[in-house]
């Protein structure tokens, strides 16, 4: 065999391997992919505003969900932050996102505390307060550890497409950019 025959070979090989990742429709997310893909529990509480709050209404809208409390000083202000600057940096397509942060501090998360916290970051993010017995139930659908009174938490938020399944788990690490990468992904999905 001659070495234009072996990189001839090489080449096509290189380029059949190129065409058939493209064509796998896998789309090189920054978070870590929720596989199976499966519907997102449904969430049927009243939110901060006082108003019914179903995650089922949201199909069309790709929903960003967040566990933590209010009087958090570091990771849940910090999450909330870099979902503020990924939902900027999408521009209108912004409208087509929802970020819910559910309590994990029944006790001192009120809807008015709720109100002011999500106020530093965006009027259009949603608070989902309520009481232990009506809150414990998401968190075990969502798989969140709650513990020492809501201020121990998992640290993810997951993001729910617009057909209500759960496709990510965004890390508490990640930044702006890459969830907005992500958020494009989601968004240009039929």
């Amino acid at each position: 065999m001659t070495t234009n025959n072996i990189f001839s070979r090489i080449v096509s090989l290189v380029s059949i391997i190129l065409i058939l990742s493209a064509c796998s429709g896998a789309s090189s997310f920054h978070a870590v992919p929720i596989d199976p893909i499966t519907p997102a529990a449904e969430i049927e509480l009243l939110d901060h505003k006082g108003q019914l709050f179903r995650l089922s209404d949201m199909h069309g809208k790709v929903v960003l969900l967040f566990f933590g409390f209010t009087n958090c000083v570091d990771e849940c202000p910090l999450t909330m932050a870099h979902l503020k600057l990924a939902l900027e940096q999408l521009g209108d397509d912004a409208r087509d996102v929802q970020v819910v942060l559910v309590s994990t501090d029944p006790v001192r998360d009120t809807p008015s505390a709720m109100g002011k916290f999500l106020g530093h970051f965006n009027p259009t993010f949603l608070g989902i307060p309520g009481t232990d017995e009506q809150l414990a139930p998401v968190w075990d659908q969502y798989e969140i550890a709650v513990m020492d009174g809501g201020v121990t938490h998992s640290s993810f938020t997951y993001a729910v497409d617009k057909a209500g399944n759960l496709r990510l788990k965004i890390d508490s690490e990640s930044n702006p950019d890459e969830i907005a990468a992500d958020l494009r992904i989601l968004l240009a999905e039929q």
